[in-house]
């Protein structure tokens, strides 16, 4: 006999939720998703009225479902007053190219099926060169620069550069359970303590006066969003980006899925010990003291930014310097 849904009883189960032994439904799935969305959101206070929210939409299904979570909500009077753009950037190397732009009907579709206006921002046009060009000349340089550096680097400054422009209040990101697992365990492994002061609000410890990056998918489980994604039509990425292979988070992603298998609260638990160990740090360090890039003037914990450090070892500072000089 088919088990029934643990939470409305009236549909068979399709979904074991091993941390909690639920078994729901796919609608009751679904519903769970969403309704953890707008807990999060509520709880942290993470968008409110009169905020002018940018989702970044990368093509992939964590962003793709994130757009359609927030437009949904939004459609549904849970974002009063909210006022919503989706962004891509375009980094400006092959994959990029393709995996980005190749979605980029769907995702205008997509935006305008909730009324949420949508924009492509390129490398070339913020920083004068694309990243492919960047990642050339550092080569030519002696200096061998992984792409994701590259590219996680340069998509950071530019979304502060682009939300300044903009009037925009947050940037949503579609950083799910697995992503900030996975950053909780790289900067234990790697014994990055400075940058747990500034985790669950950003990134990277250098830029603390970035637009506030928000992550209303941070409690769901990548498998969940991909369920989401895939039975409510949302398209999959059928090819995974060629230089994600030789980033570390590549490898944890592994075995961080092994250690779920015989702890299935792994995810969470590394998750919560991450936002409490940040809260401990920022308490003790309170209105601590924000250096500024001697050349640019965005905050930095050294003297010369992470965006400034790349753009000189590639011998094209000026040319970003003289970007940043147009506003």
């Amino acid at each position: 006999m088919t088990a029934l849904c643990d939470r409305c009883g009236k549909r068979p189960a399709q979904y074991l939720r091993q941390v909690s032994g639920e078994k729901l439904c796919l609608k009751c799935l679904f519903a769970s998703i969403e309704n953890k969305v707008v807990e999060t959101i509520r709880k942290e206070w993470l968008i409110v009225p009169g905020d002018y929210v940018a989702v970044a939409v990368s093509g992939g299904k964590d962003s793709l479902v994130l757009l359609y979570i927030l437009g949904k909500l939004r459609e549904r009077g849970a974002l009063r007053g909210v006022r919503l753009e989706a962004f891509t950037i375009n980094e400006g190397h092959p994959y990029s190219c393709f995996y980005r732009m190749s979605r980029r009907d769907y995702v205008r579709e997509l935006a305008e099926k909730f009324g949420v206006e949508y924009n492509v921002y390129h490398f070339k046009d913020i920083f004068g060169v694309t990243a492919m060009e960047l990642s050339e000349r550092l080569a030519k340089a002696g200096h061998e620069v992984h792409m994701c550096t590259i590219d996680g680097v340069l998509r950071r400054r530019a979304m502060n550069i682009i939300g300044k422009r903009r009037g925009w209040t947050k940037i949503a990101t579609a950083h799910n359970l697995d992503d900030e697992a996975q950053t909780v365990m790289l900067n234990v492994l790697m014994g990055n303590l400075g940058r747990f002061a500034w985790f669950g609000l950003y990134e990277d410890a250098e830029e603390k006066d970035l637009v506030p990056r928000i992550k209303p998918l941070k409690y769901i489980r990548e498998e969940e969003i991909a369920l989401y994604a895939y039975y409510h039509g949302i398209p999959l990425m059928e090819l995974e980006c060629p230089y994600v292979v030789a980033n570390p988070r590549y490898d944890l992603k592994f075995t961080l899925a092994g250690l779920e298998r015989e702890m299935p609260s792994v995810k969470y638990n590394l998750v919560s010990f991450g936002e409490r160990l940040a809260k401990l740090l920022r308490a003790a360090q309170p209105g601590a003291v924000v250096k500024r890039c001697k050349y640019c003037g965005a905050p930095s914990a050294r003297d010369v930014c992470r965006t400034c450090e790349l753009f000189e070892k590639a011998g094209l500072l000026d040319v970003y310097l003289a970007k940043v000089a147009q506003g």
